[in-house]
C-alpha cells in the first residue's frame, strides 16, 4: 500500500505556492484534502500506469497497491501540471477584472507568459517520463 502522503511529498517540493503553506501550516488533514482534488485530476492522465491506480481509498488517501518511486514521481508531475493550469487560469481571469494597462502591470509582475512557458515545460516533461517508465524493462 502507498499513502497519498508520499506523492503529496514530492508535488511540495516541486511548487513553490504561499498559500499551499499556509493552508498545510494551519491544518495538514486541509491541505491533503485540497491537493486530493489535483491527484484525482493527475490520475486518469496516466493510464500507462502498471499499477492500478482505481484500487484506492479516498476516504484514507491510499493506494491499495505498492508504487514505486517512478510511478510516485509521475504523478507528483501531473499534479503540478493540474496547479499550473490554475495558476495560468488566475492571472487569465483576473484580465477579465482589470483594464488593459493595469492588467499589463499585473500580468507583468505574475509573469504571466512565464507560468504558461512552465506549463508547456511541465507537461512536455511529464510526457517523456512517461514515456521512459512504459520502456522500463524493455531492451532494444
Amino acid at each position: 500500500m502507498t499513502p497519498y502522503q508520499n506523492v503529496y511529498e514530492r508535488f511540495a517540493l516541486k511548487v513553490e505556492d504561499y498559500l499551499l503553506d499556509e493552508l498545510f501550516c494551519s491544518s495538514v488533514t486541509d491541505y491533503e484534502k485540497y491537493l486530493l482534488g489535483w491527484l484525482k485530476s493527475a490520475i486518469p492522465k496516466f493510464s500507462k500506469c502498471k499499477n492500478d491506480l482505481k484500487d484506492r481509498d479516498d476516504n484514507e488517501q491510499i493506494f491499495n497497491q505498492k508504487l514505486t518511486e517512478k510511478e510516485e514521481e509521475v504523478l507528483a508531475f501531473l499534479m503540478q501540471i493540474e496547479w499550473s493550469e490554475k495558476e495560468v487560469k488566475n492571472i487569465q481571469e483576473m484580465r477579465l477584472y482589470l483594464s488593459n494597462s493595469d492588467f499589463k502591470r499585473y500580468a507583468e509582475s505574475n509573469n504571466l507568459k512565464v507560468k504558461i512557458d512552465l506549463q508547456n515545460q511541465l507537461i512536455e516533461r511529464a510526457d517523456r517520463f512517461i514515456v521512459e517508465y512504459t520502456y522500463d524493462g524493455f531492451t532494444f
